[in-house]
């Protein structure tokens, strides 16, 4: 990232520095974006932010208490001055909150991981261990605290935007699949008793648990599989106050998307049973919709058909996400909001943000005009990439929970119909009904990702 921001780029940085406070015409007229080489004795009763020219290294990180400031411009050990009347920025935030917040590192990256994903490692979190802090929260306070200094100074009109009382809670489940007694699980098991790789279980479990599915398979007497469990996961939700949304997966590649076709009765049937339920129902978009814009409009379509909606939001099967064109597609296809973007092998902040945001067209150099709700917590990644202990994983959670409620953001958690097997993780079960009870115990404001839209819309609406 070479030079200083341009016009767009400030903008999209002040667009969401908006969301938490009111930017009247008099205060945004205060504001001067300049070099930090500058002549400032010609300015009066400003705001001014400096811009910084360097490229990102991680050598030039200053750390200003406990917060990685990406762009700094000096040795002062403060966001903020005051100076001649104005309100003088240290250094360059608005460079690294745009940084993050844009997710420019992920553009033309050259080291994807196993599946062609922006690979964790390689981020700019990973390196200075910032995942579980949402470092752009951080930065907004510090200049919402010098605007106020500004404003005092001048008995001037201040005020927060809050949007969530206390803070959101997005439940999800991303229906991959919906059978576990089949074919393809046989034949997996049986694959694995003649490689080396047993995976988390012994041979001699491994094969207990072949011949477990083969008799579930051949017995037409009993076709209860464990994961067709919705009934259950909605009645959970219900007695605790929630309501989530499902991101069904279309049919596409073998062994890659689902199983099921999205037409076939027990699907439709499902559907209805949780909009009865008063669930969301969301698409879950395949591997080749993911750079596909063509593929996306296919299945787009078909399942807007199906669900009989009229608007939808989305998340990329296996998060995957090629940076920003996923995001374009998403829009020119008029989807509403996408709720793809956090780390696999990581929970926390992949955009260092704990609120929706906008997504920045490199390309077009301008926002687009829809929402990402980041992801946070998937239970994959607590047990499968991270392979965490049940207490562990509960207390990375609620560190991340206890972030998001000091910004009063939105808590985004996915948890698959598919993560409930005993035997791979005993206590799975009761770690994910404890795990609803803590958040709900902090008194969130539960939301669908269409209503955190609506009420993201009316915020704006009525400021």
């Amino acid at each position: 990232m070479k030079g200083i921001l341009n016009s767009a780029q400030i903008e999209y940085v002040i667009l969401h520095l908006a969301q938490h406070i009111h930017l009247s015409s008099a205060l945004r007229d205060s504001f001067v974006f300049t070099g930090s080489d500058s002549d400032l004795s010609g300015y009066k009763n400003s705001i001014i932010f400096l811009l910084s020219e360097k490229t990102f290294q991680i050598a030039d990180v200053k750390i200003i208490e406990d917060i990685p400031v990406l762009f700094p411009l000096s040795t002062e050990n403060s966001f903020f001055s005051g100076k001649n009347g104005n309100i003088i920025f240290n250094h360059d935030i608005l460079k690294s909150a745009f940084y993050l917040l844009s997710g420019i590192q992920e553009v033309n990256h050259n080291s994807p991981d196993s599946l062609g994903r922006f690979s964790y490692k390689e981020s700019v979190q990973a390196k200075l261990n910032i995942t579980g802090k949402p470092v752009v929260n951080y930065y907004f306070e510090e200049i919402i605290k010098g605007i106020k200094t500004f404003c005092d100074s001048r008995n001037l009109v201040f005020s927060r935007i809050s949007h969530f009382n206390k803070f959101a809670f997005f439940l999800t489940h991303d229906v991959d699949r919906i059978q576990y007694y089949n074919l393809n699980t046989f034949l997996y098991l049986l694959k694995t008793l003649f490689t080396k790789k047993q995976g988390t279980k012994t041979r001699v479990a491994n094969l207990k648990e072949l011949f477990n599915t083969g008799f579930h398979i051949l017995n037409v007497f009993d076709k209860k599989d464990p994961y067709w469990n919705f009934r259950e996961m909605s009645d959970q939700e219900k007695k605790l106050g929630i309501n989530s949304a499902f991101f069904f997966l279309p049919k596409d590649q073998k062994h890659v998307d689902s199983y099921y076709n999205l037409s076939d009765s027990n699907i439709t049937g499902l559907i209805q049973l949780l909009k009865n339920e008063n669930h969301e129902i969301g698409l879950h978009g395949t591997v080749r919709s993911s750079e596909s814009g063509e593929a996306l409009k296919k299945i787009m379509s078909d399942f807007l058909s199906v669900a009989s909606i009229s608007s939808t939001g989305i998340r990329q099967h296996r998060l995957m996400w090629k940076h920003p064109d996923t995001a374009v597609n998403h829009c020119f296809n008029g989807i509403v909001y996408d709720s793809t973007l956090g780390f696999a092998e990581h929970e926390g902040f992949r955009n260092s943000y704990c609120h929706p945001f906008r997504i920045f067209d490199f390309k077009n150099n301008c926002t687009l005009p829809y929402w990402e709700i980041p992801l946070n917590v998937m239970d994959s990644t607590l047990f499968h990439y991270r392979k965490l202990s049940l207490g562990e994983a509960m207390t990375s959670s609620e560190k991340i929970r206890d972030e998001v409620i000091r910004f009063n953001g939105v808590f985004t958690l996915l948890w698959h119909n598919s993560y409930f097997n005993e035997k791979e993780v005993p206590g799975i079960t009761r770690f994910y009904s404890s795990l609803l009870e803590n958040v709900m115990a902090e008194k969130p404001e539960v939301l669908t990702g269409l209503k955190i839209v609506q009420r993201l819309s009316e915020t704006v609406k009525n400021g």
